[in-house]
């Protein structure tokens, strides 16, 4: 078992799970189409972020997005984990577990204090990244003005 950077070619295998990433992260609340799937990757790889892979036996078991953000609240850049995924047939086996550690390592060796993520309401990450110590910052709410007339 590894943990290690990414390079151009497991990165074309994780863009090919995309779709599969963001309709699982999202609890299929945004609509799974290659263009809001770009959508969700471009920009992170833009700013310099970069994937850890868990790697086994020359296979991709699962990978974690790492980069930066402005934290216009705290008034300073942090650390950011934009993805995490475990290929559905290795899951409960530490996996996820790992990599987010592994990450937290690297964004603090980079000089972090801190370290955020988004989680849609449902995502069984949650219950991870709560055990590793993240706690709930903001809440965002939202009324569907069509189905609540």
């Amino acid at each position: 078992m590894t943990i290690r950077k990414a390079t151009y070619n497991d990165i074309k295998v994780i863009l090919s799970h995309s779709m599969e990433v963001l309709r699982e992260s999202t609890n299929e609340r945004i609509t799974p189409t290659q263009r809001n799937a770009d959508k969700m990757v471009s920009p992170f790889m833009a700013d310099g972020g970069s994937y850890l892979i868990y790697i086994e036996n020359d296979e991709i078991k699962g990978w974690i997005g790492i980069g930066s953000i402005f934290d216009y609240y705290l008034e300073k850049v942090i650390g950011y984990i934009s993805e995490l995924y475990v290929m559905p047939i290795y899951r409960g086996h530490g996996i996820a577990e790992k990599l987010c550690k592994e990450a937290l390592t690297k964004l603090r060796e980079e000089g972090y204090t801190n370290v955020q993520l988004n989680v849609f309401s449902g995502n069984q990450a949650k219950k991870l990244y709560k055990k590793l110590g993240f706690q709930e910052v903001s809440t965002l709410l939202e009324i569907d003005l069509n189905r609540n007339s």
